[in-house]
């Protein structure tokens, strides 16, 4: 995005139900085919639908916090909370008052990269947008008012983005306890009977036999981006060198980082520490582009400033629409967003090599992690030539694993909230990470 653009004006979000409707008839046809799901699995989804059944009839405020770690969870689990979960209460034998339905929180700058559709859709399903790095006093009430009055349950990943990694959790941000605390201390306060529970979602995903020649082919287009020589043509053969291939990519592409930001290699570290150093080096170009301050400290909060501020200027506010512009100012306005575009690219590469700090894994692994590593690999490629989470190339097809943990009823802590909030938002966003591990070990073991 080269020119500047008044910026996208959303309108309150709602829940308009022939919208609804036909985003529900949509769902699995666009999973099937536009996805590539062969089909869903739910591991204890009576927990799903007794937090809906209560929901529904006033009992509990939910929460849904899922993971992350591909994508494409807010489709799947749209296709779930609308339909799927429906045919798990059947199996279950439980009646739902209505149709489900849950409305999810996204990042402001979904819509505007989106595209129309998108930007049409979100607002009409009841999705609610937030900024990540600066003050958003309304959406923050808004999404405080869905959660403790609203007529569905709130959908949300306390990752905060995409994390590539479905078997850890590398990161998770409090915004998602805070706000449950908080509206069960108030709750509580108003002398309210519903408790507000978090209900732990994990998504996985699995390959069957048919994925090899899918991730094959996934390798050989990643050892030609990288120049390197494309493995034997015997199929069986490429596959049992996925691992020693995947390694001699990584290596083609990390040097080529460092080659791009003037580090220096050195010979005996670790994976870890040549990316963190790209990453601090990819973090520090986008600044110096954007012309702002070097950050220091955390390198999401540096991430989130940079995607902030190169949005707004590319999206300008009503008082700088580019459409009022003198011929001149437009065209300052433009290159400023030029700019601003090709900062976020080393932006793009930060936020991607933030997650990407192992070698490939080892031999005899399930297929999934194989897939995983090749697409993250490619990623890692994709955005060092520039590009964003739109180039991910997927492997298909696949099945989903959704696993619902255990719910977190927050009213059970709120004594401990009342006595020390910062204490009891980390304890229990502790426990929040160890019911995603549990589920981790659960699809592990399933696998």
């Amino acid at each position: 995005m080269t020119t500047a653009r008044p910026d996208v004006g959303l309108p309150e979000p709602r829940v308009v139900p022939w919208v609804l409707a036909l985003a529900r008839l949509a769902s699995w046809p666009y999973l099937r085919l536009g996805l590539g799901f062969q089909r869903v699995a739910v591991i204890h989804g009576d927990r799903l639908v007794d937090a809906f059944a209560d929901a529904q009839a006033g009992r509990r405020r939910v929460i849904l916090a899922f993971r992350h770690p591909y994508g494409d969870e807010p489709q799947l689990l749209s296709w779930l909370f609308a339909g799927g979960i429906c045919r798990e209460a059947r199996r279950l034998g439980v009646r739902l008052a209505r149709r489900p339905h849950a409305v999810f929180v996204h990042g402001y700058e979904v819509p505007r990269w989106g595209g129309a559709v998108v930007r049409w859709i979100l607002p009409r399903v009841g999705a609610m947008p937030v900024h990540h790095s600066k003050l958003d006093s309304a959406g923050m009430a808004r999404i405080r008012a869905a959660i403790e009055d609203g007529a569905y349950p709130v959908a949300l990943s306390p990752e905060g983005q995409v994390s590539y990694t479905s078997d850890d959790v590398p990161r998770l941000e409090p915004g998602v306890v805070r706000l449950g605390l908080q509206a069960a201390d108030r709750l509580a306060q108003a002398q309210r009977p519903e408790h507000v529970h978090i209900l732990p979602i994990s998504v996985h995903y699995h390959y069957g036999e048919r994925a090899r020649s899918g991730l094959l082919r996934l390798v050989d287009r990643l050892e030609r981006f990288a120049g390197l020589p494309v493995a034997s043509r015997n199929q069986s053969e490429a596959f049992h060198t996925i691992g020693a291939r995947l390694g001699c990519a990584l290596e083609a592409i990390v040097s080529s980082a460092e080659r791009e930001y003037g580090l220096a290699t050195v010979p005996e570290a670790t994976t870890a520490a040549r990316v963190g150093a790209i990453v601090e080096a990819a973090l520090g170009a986008g600044e110096r582009v954007l012309g702002i301050a070097g950050g220091s400290g955390d390198p999401f909060a540096r991430l989130y400033r940079i995607r902030q501020i190169g949005w707004d200027r590319v999206y300008l506010p009503p008082e700088e629409d580019p459409r009022a512009m003198s011929p001149l100012a437009r065209a300052i306005a433009d290159r400023r967003a030029g700019e601003a575009w090709y900062g976020m690219r080393h932006m793009e590469l930060a936020d991607f090599a933030l997650y990407l700090r192992s070698g490939p894994p080892a031999d005899g692994v399930p297929l999934g992690a194989l897939v995983e590593y090749a697409q993250n690999l490619w990623d890692f490629a994709n955005r060092l030539a520039g590009g964003t989470i739109s180039g991910r190339v997927e492997v298909r097809p696949k099945r989903a694993v959704i696993i619902v943990g255990q719910p977190l009823d927050l009213c059970d802590r709120l004594a401990a909230f009342r006595m020390d909030r910062k204490q009891a938002t980390v304890d229990t966003l502790d426990e929040l990470e160890q019911s995603y591990q549990h589920c981790i070990k659960e699809n592990i073991d399933e696998n």
